[in-house]
Protein backbone atom coordinates (compact mmCIF):
# COMPACT_ATOMS: atom_id res chain seq x y z
CA UNK A 1 0.00 0.00 0.00
CA UNK A 2 1.38 3.24 -0.75
CA UNK A 3 1.68 6.19 1.29
CA UNK A 4 -0.22 8.93 -0.02
CA UNK A 5 -1.06 11.07 2.59
CA UNK A 6 2.63 13.36 2.77
CA UNK A 7 3.64 12.16 6.34
CA UNK A 8 6.96 11.14 6.50
CA UNK A 9 8.36 9.37 9.60
CA UNK A 10 11.93 10.73 10.00
CA UNK A 11 14.44 9.37 12.88
CA UNK A 12 17.37 11.95 14.01
CA UNK A 13 18.37 9.28 16.71
CA UNK A 14 17.64 12.51 19.39
CA UNK A 15 15.44 12.11 22.01
CA UNK A 16 16.12 8.69 22.72
CA UNK A 17 18.41 8.74 25.59
CA UNK A 18 16.71 7.81 29.00
CA UNK A 19 18.72 9.58 32.00
CA UNK A 20 15.93 8.80 34.85
CA UNK A 21 16.02 6.07 36.99
CA UNK A 22 12.13 5.65 37.72
CA UNK A 23 9.88 7.31 35.38
CA UNK A 24 6.40 6.49 37.89
CA UNK A 25 8.43 8.49 40.56
CA UNK A 26 9.55 11.30 37.99
CA UNK A 27 7.56 14.89 37.27
CA UNK A 28 7.84 16.55 33.91
CA UNK A 29 6.05 18.92 32.05
CA UNK A 30 6.28 20.02 28.37
CA UNK A 31 7.80 23.60 27.64
CA UNK A 32 9.56 25.62 24.86
CA UNK A 33 12.85 25.59 25.02
CA UNK A 34 15.16 28.69 23.39
CA UNK A 35 18.09 28.00 20.95
CA UNK A 36 19.71 31.43 21.86
CA UNK A 37 22.81 30.30 23.67
CA UNK A 38 23.31 27.21 22.17
CA UNK A 39 26.18 26.38 20.31
CA UNK A 40 26.21 24.64 17.12
CA UNK A 41 28.31 21.00 16.56
CA UNK A 42 30.90 19.60 13.91
CA UNK A 43 27.40 18.52 12.04
CA UNK A 44 26.04 22.11 12.33
CA UNK A 45 23.14 21.12 14.75
CA UNK A 46 22.31 23.05 18.09
CA UNK A 47 21.19 20.42 20.46
CA UNK A 48 20.45 20.86 23.75
CA UNK A 49 21.50 17.58 25.64
CA UNK A 50 19.07 15.77 27.87
CA UNK A 51 20.11 16.54 32.00
CA UNK A 52 20.78 20.26 30.45
CA UNK A 53 19.68 23.01 33.59
CA UNK A 54 16.99 25.01 32.18
CA UNK A 55 15.82 28.66 33.46
CA UNK A 56 12.17 29.92 33.00
CA UNK A 57 8.81 29.78 34.45
CA UNK A 58 6.45 27.33 35.15
CA UNK A 59 3.50 29.37 34.98
CA UNK A 60 4.54 30.20 31.37
CA UNK A 61 5.68 27.54 29.60
CA UNK A 62 4.90 28.93 26.21
CA UNK A 63 7.97 31.29 26.24
CA UNK A 64 10.87 29.80 25.96
CA UNK A 65 12.88 28.36 28.65
CA UNK A 66 16.76 28.96 27.87
CA UNK A 67 19.80 27.34 29.23
CA UNK A 68 21.46 30.19 31.45
CA UNK A 69 19.49 32.74 33.40
CA UNK A 70 20.46 35.89 34.76
CA UNK A 71 22.66 37.21 37.68
CA UNK A 72 20.78 35.20 40.43
CA UNK A 73 19.00 33.12 38.42
CA UNK A 74 18.23 29.26 39.38
CA UNK A 75 17.34 26.40 37.32
CA UNK A 76 13.67 25.33 37.18
CA UNK A 77 14.54 21.72 36.30
CA UNK A 78 16.30 19.85 33.61
CA UNK A 79 16.15 18.75 29.89
CA UNK A 80 14.64 15.29 29.95
CA UNK A 81 15.85 14.20 26.40
CA UNK A 82 18.09 15.73 23.60
CA UNK A 83 16.31 18.62 21.53
CA UNK A 84 17.21 19.65 18.44
CA UNK A 85 17.23 23.49 18.54
CA UNK A 86 18.66 24.43 15.18
CA UNK A 87 15.40 25.66 13.45
CA UNK A 88 14.81 27.75 15.85
CA UNK A 89 12.74 27.21 19.41
CA UNK A 90 11.17 23.65 19.80
CA UNK A 91 9.33 21.78 22.05
CA UNK A 92 10.49 19.47 24.57
CA UNK A 93 9.59 18.35 28.35
CA UNK A 94 11.59 19.77 31.40
CA UNK A 95 12.13 17.20 34.12
CA UNK A 96 11.35 19.00 38.04
CA UNK A 97 11.39 15.93 40.20
CA UNK A 98 12.78 12.35 40.13
CA UNK A 99 16.29 10.65 39.90
CA UNK A 100 18.80 11.11 37.43
CA UNK A 101 21.59 8.62 36.40
CA UNK A 102 24.45 11.23 36.11
CA UNK A 103 26.61 8.30 33.92
CA UNK A 104 23.98 8.45 31.12
CA UNK A 105 23.75 12.50 31.32
CA UNK A 106 25.95 13.54 28.03
CA UNK A 107 30.00 14.59 29.43
CA UNK A 108 29.59 17.66 28.37
CA UNK A 109 26.48 18.58 30.31
CA UNK A 110 27.35 16.44 33.47
CA UNK A 111 29.52 19.24 35.60
CA UNK A 112 26.59 21.95 34.64
CA UNK A 113 24.07 19.43 36.00
CA UNK A 114 26.29 18.60 39.15
CA UNK A 115 26.73 22.20 39.66
CA UNK A 116 23.19 23.00 39.21
CA UNK A 117 22.38 20.56 42.13
CA UNK A 118 22.03 22.29 45.10
CA UNK A 119 19.26 24.62 43.81
CA UNK A 120 17.15 21.42 41.58
CA UNK A 121 15.31 20.33 44.86
CA UNK A 122 13.43 18.02 43.91
CA UNK A 123 16.04 16.34 41.30
CA UNK A 124 18.64 13.96 42.91
CA UNK A 125 21.57 12.56 41.35
CA UNK A 126 22.60 9.26 41.25
CA UNK A 127 25.46 6.96 39.76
Amino acid sequence: MLNQTGVTKQSFGYGEKRIIVDELNSTAFSIVVANTGVTADAEGKKIIKAGTPLYGSLTARNTAFTISGGEGAKPVGVALHDVDVTAGNANSQILVAGFIDVSKVDTSVRSTLISAEANLKLIVLVQ
